[in-house]
């Protein structure tokens, strides 16, 4: 069912250039996509550890346009005929009664190109509005094509709410494979971020430079942090940040040198006039008045959502 669309060549091209394995099989469901995990098990043979397989939560299901509407228009109905119901009934949309372990699966719809079936529908009602001797009784546009752009999308929101039950329009059957993409990639990494945010600092990215510069008991690497720290505002190079860590050793100096200042302004162009010496022997230049008032208002700000750089 996932290929029997010409277009469909697209999206088995982006699953080719995956780092994965896939196969065609035949599913519970028609047109679905589901996910399968190779595990290393705790159980082993003589001829070493063995794998198991465990299948993932998430299954996309891909709707044809016309279909999708007609199932989405039921269930408004259903909510107009009975308003006051606790549930609504949303195997309508997707049918899961009798599906084994359906209640532990995480559900979504895709559909390709919804967009141009209503305006190539809407102009078939229109022709067939001009010469309506020439209808047939199986032409018809069903109800479901009166639906309008809020009706489909407050049934959506239903959909959402009560089955956790997301519907992905997309316009091409390139989008759809960068989803599938994008979806695989996801779920291949979830056990690698599980196991970071059970660390101490899941945010600390691990490497040979994760453990930054060293400090010595004597304070040896100070100078270095402060001009590392310097040099995480942007645009700093680091001769710039090096020159400013020269003239001001530490925070602490600095911070001393603005309280010694008698105005605000000063404060500001502060920094501004130190020399930079240029790497490749051009000029001396100058660190500048927007790099010394970025500094300046990061240093003695108590404002946490403050917005030091004006260019960003």
């Amino acid at each position: 069912g996932l290929l029997k669309d010409p277009g469909s060549d697209a999206w088995v091209e982006v699953l080719n250039s995956l780092d994965c394995k896939y196969s065609f099989e035949p599913q519970g469901i028609p047109c679905s996509i589901t996910w399968r995990r190779n595990m290393p098990s705790t159980l082993s043979t003589p001829d070493g550890p063995t794998v198991k397989t465990e299948e993932e939560k998430e299954v996309l299901v891909l709707v044809d346009p016309e279909d999708l509407l007609k199932r989405l228009f039921s269930l408004s109905q259903s909510f107009v005929k009975t308003p006051s119901a606790t549930q609504p009934d949303l195997d309508q949309v997707l049918p899961l009664a009798g599906l084994e372990g359906s209640s532990t699966k995480t559900y979504s719809l895709a559909v390709v190109g919804l967009d141009a079936y209503r305006r190539r529908s809407q102009e078939q009602r229109r022709q067939q509005a001009l010469s309506p001797a020439k209808q047939r009784p199986r032409s018809q546009p069903g109800p479901e094509l009166a639906m309008t752009q809020e009706e489909i999308l407050e049934t959506l929101v239903v959909l959402q709410l009560w089955g956790n039950m997301e519907v992905l329009f997309l316009d091409t059957w390139q989008d759809f494979g960068q989803h599938v993409a994008a979806l695989t990639k996801a779920i291949a990494k979830r056990p690698y971020k599980k196991q970071m945010e059970c660390q101490e600092l899941p945010f600390c990215t691990a490497g040979p430079w994760a453990s930054g510069v060293r400090v010595e008991k004597d304070g040896t690497g100070l100078w270095q942090v402060w001009k590392r720290q310097i040099q995480q505002f942007n645009r700093v190079s680091p001769a710039t940040a090096a020159a400013i860590a020269e003239a001001y050793p530490s925070p602490t100096l600095l911070l001393k040198a603005y309280q010694e200042c008698s105005t605000e302004d000063e404060k500001r162009l502060l920094l501004s006039d130190i020399r930079v010496k240029s790497d490749t022997g051009g000029p001396d230049r100058r660190v500048g008045p927007d790099l010394s008032r970025r500094i300046y208002l990061f240093m003695v700000s108590t404002d946490p959502d403050l917005i030091l750089d004006l260019t960003t």
